[in-house]
């Protein structure tokens, strides 16, 4: 596959300016301008640190981001589950009474085990964007996989592939629980037989564990020091590898009532549950299914591929293939826990208590249309639902803000994620029109096809690799590797100006989707103060999903609201032609 580009200077200096112009004062951006003009000078700062980002690349046989986007996850210090995992919540329509919840259990082992095996064998289907191949190595890190707390920089830990005596690890009541999926030969038991022995599980454990698995909420400093502690008894030093090697970890969810409660419980309930597992099904008593994904080493556009293979396993009519017939084997996993670990665990219960009380998380559904509708206009759905959002913001708080929007960058080898800033100045504009009276529809048409136009181009231009934000991270990184060599004292000015700070704070940080078998999905807000917003743009409904401090609670209600009112309002504009 090709290699992720290093964007010429040239570029990145023109849409720097674009995309700080929306954000700022006019003063500001006279101000920012100079900054920037100064930072990319003929010989200047950006050309030395440009010829170091070639250098670094050249050494390098994958994409010259990878490492440098790994440190910035791993060294990530805050907890997991409101600040770096995302949380996905499934419509269970397809599949609902059809089984047991110990069923269901045995059912989505047998699948996760089954897609195991197909990437082992190199059989999973090529995946395309337009004719054009993605790149697929995060497939061989969805299982077997865990990041490990240490201190200062995390570690992830990816298993050897082996189709023999694999596991999956069950959390119930607090207990844990390894639950063979295949034998030394690597065949997979037949999910009746994984059930069998889950369903004994049910009907004998009367007793609470002891809540190991909360640790993992902690910082992630606090979270090393206990997972030391630990990892002192050989007992628990196995009981851990036995979770870092199992395929997944599977949550019985006994706290949720229903769906509202399953997102919020996924992000905030810290009972049961392991957020180090790069994957995490949590299944509810309604038999909902969840994911929570922990970020390091996988993105939402590629975990869709295992939640793909669960859901069409679910929903199948055909018989499974038996691969033998022996009985699954489950073994319960019993911890050695001191009196120092006990405290620890308390203050970590206690700490994540507190944070659930301080976050707020509310999802609703849009039914009144849908991307279908949108598509007729001949407007793309994650432009107008932008649009939208940038009309509500400026009703809810007076002024545009930056937007986080993640564009996937996998037509590269190695490819992650680029960031395309979502607040533009030809969004602006129609936002001003809007708010100044503005009644004219052709005038008011005109504006948002120049808007959705602009935003479908910045994304083209990010999925090409030729974004502003990752090359800037970049050039910012090679100060820190090579400045005192290349003679710069200090940061470059750039990397403080108030206008390049005000574009790289995530206010709003949102990530879309259009997978139709998803109901909810959130994640934590970014910055103090700021909103985490998911949107699902399906043919016939919108899902959106924000999460916040509880102190703009308010805010993200009136957010919320507005962005309706900008959808229908937008939808009136756009059929008015």
């Amino acid at each position: 596959m090709p290699s992720l580009p290093i964007p010429p200077l040239t570029s990145t200096n023109s849409k720097l300016l674009e995309w700080v112009e929306p954000l700022l004062s006019e003063t500001q951006f006279q101000n920012t301008t100079v900054v920037v003009n100064r930072f990319f000078q003929k010989d200047g700062e950006a050309e030395m640190l440009q010829e170091k980002l070639h250098e670094w690349d050249a050494k390098l046989s994958g994409s010259w981001l990878k490492p440098l986007w790994d440190d910035r996850y791993l060294k990530y210090r805050g907890s997991l589950p409101t600040g770096m995992n995302f949380n996905i919540l499934l419509d269970n329509k397809k599949h609902e009474n059809r089984y047991t919840r110990a069923e269901l259990v045995g059912k989505v082992a047998h699948l996760i085990a089954e897609f195991y095996h197909t990437i082992i064998d190199g059989e999973v289907e090529p995946v395309t964007l337009s004719g054009i191949p993605l790149d697929m190595g995060q497939y061989k890190k969805f299982f077997r996989s865990v990041r490990i707390p240490r201190f200062e920089r995390d570690e992830f830990r990816l298993a050897d592939f082996d189709k023999r005596n694999n596991h999956v690890v069950i959390l119930y009541k607090n207990n844990f629980y390894k639950v063979n999926v295949t034998n030394d030969e690597g065949a997979i038991y037949q999910s009746k037989e994984i059930a069998g022995a889950i369903e004994k599980v049910f009907q004998t454990e009367k007793n609470e564990g002891a809540n190991v698995g909360i640790f993992t909420t902690a910082t992630r400093d606090e979270a090393a020091k206990a997972y030391d502690e630990l990892s002192a008894s050989k007992i628990n030093a196995e009981n851990l590898r036995a979770i870092a090697d199992s395929l997944i970890v599977i949550s019985i969810d006994e706290d949720s009532n229903n769906s509202q409660e399953a997102i919020e419980n996924l992000m905030l309930n810290g009972s049961n549950k392991y957020f180090d597992k790069t994957i995490q099904v949590v299944i509810t008593k309604k038999g909902e299914l969840g994911y929570s994904i922990e970020h390091t080493a996988v993105d939402g556009t590629t975990i869709f591929a295992v939640i793909s293979h669960v859901n069409d396993g679910l929903s199948s009519e055909d018989p499974e293939l038996i691969q033998t017939t022996e009985k699954a084997i489950v073994e319960k996993m019993e911890w050695e826990i001191s009196t120092e670990v006990q405290k620890s665990l308390m203050k970590f219960e206690k700490d994540f208590t507190k944070t659930k009380s301080d976050f707020h998380v509310k999802s609703r559904t849009f039914s009144e249309f849908g991307s279908d509708e949108i598509k007729n206009m001949n407007i793309s759905p994650d432009a107008f639902f932008h649009m939208a959002l940038q009309i509500a913001q400026y009703r809810t708080f007076g002024v545009l803000r930056s937007v986080y929007e993640p564009v996937s960058v996998r037509v590269f080898h190695e490819g992650r994620t680029e960031c395309a800033r979502a607040t533009s100045m030809e969004k602006w504009n129609l936002v001003n029109a809007l708010e100044n009276g503005e009644k004219n529809n052709e005038i008011l048409h005109s504006l948002m096809k120049k808007a959705g136009a602009a935003h479908s181009d910045r994304i083209i231009e990010c999925r090409k690799g030729f974004g502003v934000e990752r090359h800037m991270f970049g050039l910012e990184q090679m100060y820190y590797l090579h400045g005192e060599a290349l003679g710069l004292k200090e940061l470059p000015e750039i990397f403080k100006d108030e206008g390049y700070l005000t574009m790289r704070h995530d206010f709003i940080s949102t990530s879309g989707m259009a997978y139709d078998n998803v109901k909810y999905r959130i994640f934590g807000p970014v910055v103090e103060g700021g909103f985490g917003l998911a949107y699902i743009l399906l043919d016939l409904s919108i899902s959106i999903n924000i999460s916040c401090r509880v102190s703009e609670k308010d805010y993200a209600r009136q957010l919320s609201n507005h962005l309706i009112d900008a959808l229908r309002e937008l939808r009136q504009i756009g059929n008015s032609f």
